[in-house]
């Protein structure tokens, strides 16, 4: 029976995005080249003649994999996905002008559950991924350990929160636009841009008390209240924690405390966030 080389197969691939210093680790990686093609009618007949409308030219690609926590006491030669979307997300909530090739995140999401701390992003442009060189001069440092439940805190301004589990969506409304004598290739636009969750608390005494006493001052009735200190999530990184901010703005749509019998206190929240766009980001 043929064996397969070890160099062939793989559990992680290092990728190359733009505008991005550094490859990315992702255990999952497809791209697709999209060309939209159709048939064009004609007056009289179509015998030996054919006539198509050949449209836009533009690349899918999408990542997925453990969120990592990297080793305390050694640098690390790669990102992960959740460094990635941090990336992205500041560069794309206030959106400029650029010139060049395009590629733009058009969605996101981080799943925590009691195993795992996953997340799956997913672009569109015009430029093709590269995957990198994996480890052939044996000395990438990989020393690192997959993100657990633990791990991972929710905040709302200054209350932070331990997460047990949950999923956060983040969605760019992408809109592709052609111009007479442009070519094939689009030219992207970002319309807007939110995020949505689900995720459940595990809270103290304290921590239910003032959670219950601050939904006051989070929402009023008919207003969005802007919430100037933030909402979003942290990970584990390296001794520290690296932050996603999911906006300024929030409502908590749902909010469900659950208290029992030799069980600790959770409170499970949904909540729809905006971005701020007023503060200056660098254009990528």
């Amino acid at each position: 029976m043929p064996l397969l080389d070890s160099t062939l197969l793989s559990n992680w691939y290092q990728l190359i995005l733009p505008n991005y210093s550094g490859p990315v680790l992702a255990e999952s990686f497809t791209q697709s080249k999209v060309q939209d093609a159709s048939n064009k009618g004609m007056i009289q007949g179509d015998i030996g003649v054919r006539v198509m409308d050949v449209g836009t030219l533009y690349y899918t690609s999408s990542l997925s994999g453990p969120i990592i926590v990297p080793d305390a006491t050694s640098p690390n030669d790669f990102s992960d996905l959740f460094s990635l979307m941090e990336f992205y997300i500041d560069r794309q909530r206030q959106p400029q002008s650029v010139a060049g090739i395009a590629y733009l995140m058009k969605s996101a999401q981080i799943q925590v559950t009691t195993e795992s701390v996953r997340a799956t992003t997913n672009f569109e442009g015009d430029f093709r991924l590269d995957v990198a060189t994996y480890n052939s001069t044996g000395n990438v440092n990989l020393l690192a350990r997959t993100a657990r439940f633990y791990d991972t805190i929710f905040y709302i301004g200054d209350l932070n929160y331990n997460v047990v589990s949950g999923d956060i969506n983040i969605n760019f409304d992408i809109d592709r636009n052609f111009f007479l004598g442009q070519g094939q290739a689009p030219f992207f636009s970002l319309r807007g841009y939110n995020a949505t969750g689900n995720v459940k608390l595990a809270l103290n005494p304290v921590q239910y008390a003032s959670l219950t006493g601050a939904l006051g001052s989070f929402q009023q009735s008919g207003v969005l209240k802007r919430n100037a200190q933030n909402i979003g999530v942290s990970i584990a990184n390296n001794g520290l924690f690296k932050n996603l901010n999911l906006g300024t703005a929030f409502v908590i749509s749902k909010i469900e405390f659950s208290m029992q019998q030799n069980s600790i206190i959770t409170a499970t929240l949904e909540f729809n966030a905006f971005f701020n766009s007023s503060t200056a980001f660098d254009t990528f």
